[in-house]
């Protein structure tokens, strides 16, 4: 059987900018210099058929208007990995358009769509309650990425892997990936807990983010990075937990998905 690996190529620069598929964040950044790279985007991609992307470059953090050197440019591709990495077509490219200087502007915008077929069938997100409906959504969330930072500071390795469970679901069923390699991801997420890292905080100008058509969020610094994550006191390194939640049919707490 096809295993269709979608991969997100980008480059991009003195900028802030964040892409999303299927209205869920594939790739968000804060770049005072450039960068290129890649990512997959196949947990984004619940089911076969029409999927949507949309793309937004936005000056840093403090700032009214586009750096006159921003750029951003990204390509949509199409692998298969059942046996090699096999490059299969390219979707869509967009490049946005060099920043005039004469005229300043807020941001830019993309949106488009591209049909994708996967082996693979998820409920994901899509039977959360819409967050509108849903009662103090900033303090129930709050609380929530509170309460995995004190499972985590307290050690509770298994409450976490349940906790992440339905989220970890859709990574390896998305990614083709097998118990022992599903198994690999949590673990290893958990030696880097276990490498002097400890939790840090949750930032008091955490801000919500919407996403998943209104159905699910997470906190994010100014930034854009996740509000959610462990410092290393002796390196400074930060290790980033970018989870999103949302609120079950039925429930009123929210859950990691």
């Amino acid at each position: 059987m096809a295993q269709p690996y979608y991969m997100l190529h980008f480059s991009a620069g003195c900028c802030m900018f964040q892409i999303r598929i299927n209205d869920v964040p594939v790739m968000t950044l804060n770049l005072p210099g450039q960068a290129a790279s890649v990512a997959p985007v196949n947990f984004a991609i619940l089911k076969s058929g029409k999927q949507s992307i949309k793309a937004t470059m936005l000056p840093h953090p403090g700032e009214l208007s586009l750096n006159p050197a921003a750029f951003l440019e990204f390509e949509l591709k199409l692998y298969d990995t059942q046996r090699e990495f096999v490059f299969k077509e390219q979707l869509l490219q967009q490049k946005f358009p060099a920043v005039d200087q004469a005229k300043p502007i807020p941001a830019e915008r993309y949106q488009n769509e591209f049909s994708a077929t996967v082996p693979y069938d998820l409920q994901g997100w899509e039977n959360g309650r819409p967050l509108k409906d849903v009662e103090d959504v900033g303090i129930k969330l709050r609380a929530a990425h509170e309460r995995i930072g004190k499972m985590i500071s307290r050690k509770d390795y298994d409450g976490f892997k349940k906790l992440i469970a339905a989220r970890e679901h859709i990574m390896c069923t998305s990614m083709y990936l097998d118990q022992g390699q599903a198994n690999a991801r949590v673990g290893g997420l958990i030696e880097d807990f276990e490498s002097g890292f400890e939790m840090a905080p949750l930032a008091a100008d955490a801000i919500v983010h919407l996403c998943g058509g209104g159905k699910t969020a997470a906190l994010k610094k100014p930034n854009g990075e996740p509000a959610l994550y462990l410092l290393n006191e002796q390196t400074r390194e930060e290790l980033m937990l970018d989870l999103m939640f949302y609120v079950p049919a039925g429930k009123t707490e929210f859950e990691v998905i």
